[in-house]
């Protein structure tokens, strides 16, 4: 029996990482732009930062136009694109045809999962690929990055195996690969079917009202980005900033679209929910250094991006009369820091 198509946008470090895990269990295309076909051609050398070992990748095939595989049927789209991205005009015309193909009679029962943030981001994406919203699912991946000597090598790493990978990546305890917010539970058991066929790393389910912390999560990369980029604890520690964070975490997750949901995790996540929250995460990475993997992937442009999301949050608070006094303050020191480096 012949795998399932799936076709991944983007070919990047969290491309590249699901695709080597789904193709297990399904045959993976990627999707690139125009002109890169050929910087992204297999075999690509993914190293594990918990088995300290070099996998291969090498059974995918790139295009970079979605018209080229017209009148295939695939399982669904992993698309890759950040927020910023997938709502640029680029962006925006790439998800266009991506729309086109699983439109087409043949995949009218394929999904698009997506890994972008941003408050209105699944009304674009349905928008955008003229499909229903229960054809939309959200997954966070695993950590993963391109080589940088940004990211310290850990003590007891093969350097010889490191020096051959084009992406590297570290899965959370429990080998948990993807995380997905159960707001559609028929897509996440499909999802499954073609993820777990690797007989490594796993699917963990988070509550479906849960899924505003994913906004949240820029708001503490701003913050971090503010006090240095130090282990978390010194953020923790920073006694005018910690709860500066803790009172606009609040006001984003009392905003009046969260309605109830938002202000249920708004009383859950005071200061040792989200010590516990960020913490857990950053131990869990080890031995990829969770601070220095966020001020490499959080930097420069993605900081950019990041403050553009709060100033977001911060209009759609307003023009409801929903003041965010504390969320100000921290875009105003976001981009005063910003400045100095």
């Amino acid at each position: 029996m012949s795998k399932p198509q799936v076709l991944i946008v983007g070919c990047g470090a969290v491309g590249l990482s699901v695709g080597y895990f789904l193709s297990s269990g399904a045959s993976i295309t990627y999707l690139v732009r125009p002109g890169r076909k050929s910087a992204f051609q297999a075999p690509r050398n993914l190293y594990s930062y918990k088995e300290n070992v070099l996998h291969t990748f090498d059974n995918y095939r790139v295009i970079e136009d979605p018209s080229e595989a017209s009148g295939e049927t695939f399982a669904f789209v992993f698309d890759t694109l950040d927020g910023h991205t997938a709502q640029s005009e680029n962006g925006t015309k790439t998800l266009q045809k991506v729309g086109f193909l699983i439109n087409e009679k043949q995949n009218r029962d394929s999904f698009v999962v997506y890994d972008a943030i941003d408050l209105d981001i699944e009304k674009h994406y349905a928008t955008t690929l003229a499909i229903s919203p229960d054809r939309l699912l959200f997954a966070g991946s695993m950590l993963a990055h391109q080589p940088t000597p940004l990211i310290s090598t850990p003590a007891a790493a093969d350097k010889t195996l490191m020096n051959k990978a084009d992406m590297l990546y570290s899965y959370q305890p429990g080998n948990i690969g993807l995380v997905i917010f159960n707001t559609r539970p028929k897509l996440v058991k499909r999802l499954k079917e073609v993820y777990e066929q690797n007989g490594l790393l796993k699917i963990t389910t988070l509550p479906a009202f849960a899924q505003p912390l994913t906004i949240v999560a820029l708001l503490h990369m701003v913050t971090w980005h503010i006090d240095g980029w130090h282990e978390f604890d010194h953020l923790r520690q920073n006694q005018e900033l910690w709860p500066l964070m803790l009172k606009a975490q609040k006001e984003i997750l009392t905003l009046p679209r969260l309605g109830w949901t938002g202000w249920l995790l708004s009383l859950l996540f005071g200061s040792w929910m989200t010590t516990r929250l960020n913490v857990g995460v950053a131990d869990g990475a080890i031995p990829l250094v969770m601070h220095e993997f966020n001020k490499f992937h959080h930097g420069g442009k993605v900081f950019k991006q990041d403050i553009g999301l709060l100033e977001g949050l911060l209009a759609d608070g307003e023009k409801t009369g929903h003041m965010m006094p504390a969320l100000r303050r921290v875009m105003e020191q976001g981009k005063k820091a910003e400045e100095v480096n």
